[in-house]
């Protein structure tokens, strides 16, 4: 059995995340199946890429009010029809011609999106008859923006009961669709035991400065019993910045790309101060970290901020207030925390089927090789 994978961009991003999470679980349950990522946009068109990624983040660095507006008017609108109306772009039969050729020539027996704009694309070629293969949508926000293909798609692997909901909107059958939750690589669900460090990990300094400034100012300025480990991936400019202040208590922390590194700062974290992005905040509550929001980038994320806030599952941190005051009000309290803990087993509780589970009643499992 051969299955592709699709994200968009060749760029770290949750729906890698996502893809290498799933990626992961089939070759547990099926180590025979041969699995091939494919970036589309990387693969169709490279340069493309690169101009798309710097327009993007532009965008939503110096006008971030515009992004906000555009992405509710044409990527998730109130009633989900917004795509079901559009007529398909010039760019889209483009690159359909180059995905069906891909099918073509790899001949997959199964299909997996990871990004929306892949799904929309298998959606039409699969409504047109022009492919037959079973595609499956891995959703990696808290909400289903109108762009994810969704009729003519075989499964679908939601966060939530509230997008099983939404799904059904648009006659999408129920036996379809698996509440699963977003994908978290297994690494990450291993039995955990926090340290004792009083450290807070601050995360979402890969993609620019932003509410980080602030949020540093603001630590800087007040006596720091936690020390904040602070993320960095490849901000050259936000690590400097942390050295520049060369305060004992704010520590700058490299890119890590090992997944082991990055599960010990999660487990010598009391808490996390993040971007509400669906992968992130996914992997913070399968560890149990209370989770405070500093900001959220125009788009997705303020309607993941949005499901989040309204479950209860994170805490917004506001300027009126010292950043650690309002964390420890949390942290160090008791009932809170309890509280805090009922509302994400109720979250936990809406999952149908595991991950593992759902795979297996797709894919089936290897069969021992060991005679009974």
């Amino acid at each position: 059995m051969k299955i592709i994978v699709l994200p968009l961009f060749r760029l770290p991003s949750g729906h890698h995340k996502a893809a290498e999470a799933i990626i992961e679980r089939i070759t547990c349950i099926r180590p025979d199946v041969q699995i091939k990522t494919v970036d589309l946009l990387s693969y169709c068109h490279e340069s493309l890429e690169t101009v798309v990624s710097k327009m993007y983040m532009q965008w939503i660095s110096k006008k971030p009010e515009s992004y906000s507006k555009f992405y509710k008017s044409f990527i998730y609108t109130p009633d989900g029809k917004r795509n079901e109306q559009m007529s398909i772009h010039v760019w889209d039969k483009y690159f359909e011609f180059r995905l069906a050729r891909i099918i073509e020539k790899e001949r997959p027996d199964y299909i997996i999106c990871t990004h929306s704009y892949p799904s929309k694309l298998l959606n039409h070629l699969k409504r047109l008859r022009k492919i037959d293969v079973p595609v499956i949508n891995v959703y990696t926000d808290f909400f289903v923006s109108d762009v994810w293909g969704k009729r003519s798609i075989d499964y679908h692997f939601v966060p939530h009961l509230e997008a099983k909901k939404w799904l059904a909107k648009f006659d999408v059958p129920g036996n379809r669709i698996f509440v699963t939750g977003i994908p978290v690589h297994p690494s990450f669900e291993v039995e955990h035991v926090h340290s004792e460090h009083r450290s807070i990990l601050v995360a979402g300094g890969n993609s620019g400065l932003g509410h980080l400034e602030k949020l540093l100012d603001n630590l800087q300025g007040n006596t720091l019993s936690y020390t904040y480990n602070v993320l960095c991936g490849h901000n050259v400019k936000l690590r400097e910045l942390i050295m520049s202040l060369d305060h004992p208590r704010i520590k700058a922390l490299p890119y890590m790309n090992s997944r082991e590194d990055m599960n010990r700062y999660y487990e010598e974290a009391s808490a996390i101060i993040t971007k509400p992005g669906g992968i992130t905040v996914s992997e913070v509550l399968e560890k149990e970290l209370p989770v405070f929001i500093a900001g959220a980038l125009p788009g997705q994320e303020e309607f993941n901020a949005d499901y989040l806030k309204k479950r209860q599952l994170i805490y917004e941190l506001t300027n009126d207030k010292p950043v650690e005051q309002q964390i420890t009000a949390i942290i160090d309290s008791d009932i809170e925390r309890s509280k805090w803990k009922k509302r994400i087993e109720m979250y936990r509780f809406e999952k149908e089927h595991s991950l593992e589970t759902t795979l297996i009643n797709i894919f089936g499992k290897e069969s021992s090789s060991i005679p009974l």
